[in-house]
């Protein structure tokens, strides 16, 4: 009876172990079955700043009759038996050299509780890494595979081949381009900032990174955006411990900057920032990811604006006609109908709603509510332009965070500053979902 409940007991967690591994598909009424529980080509990457990295490798003992004691030889191809290999599967596999690794093949027992064997390896990062520098086409393995049991051997699950990689860490800003924040004359006289740090994978080390100014950033954005931002004046920033983050697995990795009131008029000013380098030889700068633009325009409270009282005679629109609803959808107070770019006519985004105001303005925000359906026709990117005459425009901010992405919801502009007099605002949206919006309110505040 002792006998039996035991023998219930190993079949029920071998059937826990199997469902886990599949290993059930490999099962036999009359045979014990052994295979590699992870087979074929096996990716194992060696980060750089770790000297070895430990491996495990599984062998798996299957079938119905747990009880039963067996063996099987673990061994490694030769470069004659890979070639062979190779030719028959189309594959172009070269041996590691066992320098890269320690590992001991050799006659494998499982007695009668074994379910798997597990086996430990090591690779080592830098003569992987020497091996692989200027050879980075060519495929090296460990090729191990299974034979030599009195059990059968999974044919599909015999052969494992363990690439190692070496993988450089980077290091990169989390929010790229231009990052927006508004502060206010009024309130506090200076704001806190942050710009957060991002590492490429799970961070298990203590280094320092770099950031410097770099005015050539913000030269290069002001071109290629077609904006005038401000450079940032030096009386009115600081950054934290000169711009060295501290990295490490515990810490907050956050660049941090204090932005103070001190030499700034009403505008749109831009601080560039450049990771440069890591304290670390083995953890690289992401160069496609290394600099951002923290954005601070310096604007007028909110509450000294004025709300427009839109006509629409007001408004214009391109393209120059409409499909869906109408402009007095837009301002009558009333969300559940709308205003809708025309799709039909083929243009292409960017299409936009143009203000004409009845005075002047130097600061202005605005507020719109989606449409109460379709979430397609979402703006995902706005532009604000500004103009004297209606006819030449200068771009004054592209919003492209923040914005509602679903029907039926309400967004709130920051104050946007104009850096002069302006009498024609345009709303233009660059990005959405289906190549054209639909908007149900738009509301505009002006000073």
């Amino acid at each position: 009876m002792k006998k039996y409940i035991k023998y219930l007991f190993l079949c029920l967690f071998a059937f826990l172990i199997a469902c886990e591994d599949n290993r059930e598909q490999y099962w036999d009424d009359y045979s014990t079955i052994l295979y590699f529980r992870n087979s074929g080509e096996i990716e194992c990457p060696l980060y750089k700043p770790e000297e070895t990295t430990p491996y495990a490798i599984a062998i798996v003992k299957a079938g119905t009759n747990q009880e039963i004691s067996t063996s099987v030889d673990l061994s490694l191809m030769n470069e004659n038996m890979l070639a062979e290999y190779n030719n028959i599967h189309g594959t172009h596999y070269k041996v590691l050299p066992t320098n890269c690794y320690d590992f001991e093949t050799g006659r494998i027992n499982f007695n009668s509780t074994d379910m798997y064997k597990k086996l430990d390896m090591a690779f080592y990062t830098d003569p992987v890494n020497a091996l692989q520098t200027g050879n980075e086409e060519t495929e090296y393995v460990v090729p191990l595979f299974l034979s030599n049991s009195a059990d059968s051997i999974n044919a599909e699950k015999q052969y494992m081949f363990i690439k190692p990689t070496v993988v450089t860490p980077v290091v990169s800003f989390e929010k790229n381009g231009y990052i927006m924040n508004s502060f206010s004359e009024t309130g506090d006289a200076q704001m806190e900032l942050k710009l957060p740090l991002a590492f490429s994978i799970e961070n298990k080390w203590d280094f320092d990174c770099y950031t410097e100014v770099d005015e050539t950033l913000l030269e290069t954005y002001n071109q290629e955006m077609g904006v005038n931002y401000l450079m940032l004046p030096d009386v009115s920033y600081t950054i934290a411990n000169e711009g060295v983050v501290k990295m490490s697995p515990e810490d907050d990795n956050n660049l941090h900057v204090t932005v103070k009131r001190e030499g700034l008029s009403f505008g749109n000013y831009a601080l560039p920032l450049l990771l440069t380098r890591t304290s670390s030889e083995s953890i690289e700068i992401d160069l496609a990811k290394n600099s951002c633009l923290l954005g601070v325009s310096y604007v007028p409270d909110a509450s000294n604006l004025q709300q427009v009282q839109l006509t629409e005679s007001m408004i214009s629109y391109h393209p120059n006609s409409i499909c869906e609803g109408s402009v007095a959808d837009l301002i009558d107070g009333n969300p559940d109908n709308y205003y809708h770019s025309d799709y039909s006519v083929g243009v292409p985004l960017p299409h936009w709603l143009q203000f004409a105001l009845p005075k002047e303005c130097s600061a202005f925000r605005f507020e719109y509510i989606t449409r109460d359906k379709g979430a397609h026709v979402v703006p995902s990117t706005i532009s604000l332009h500004g103009s004297e005459d209606g006819n030449n425009f200068i771009k004054l901010m592209t919003i492209d965070t923040g914005l509602p992405s679903d029907v039926g919801q309400t967004y709130t502009s920051p104050v946007l500053v104009t850096g002069k007099s302006i009498k024609h605002i345009r709303f233009s949206v660059d990005n959405s979902p289906s190549g054209s919006f639909a908007l149900a309110e738009f509301r505009l505040w002006t000073l």
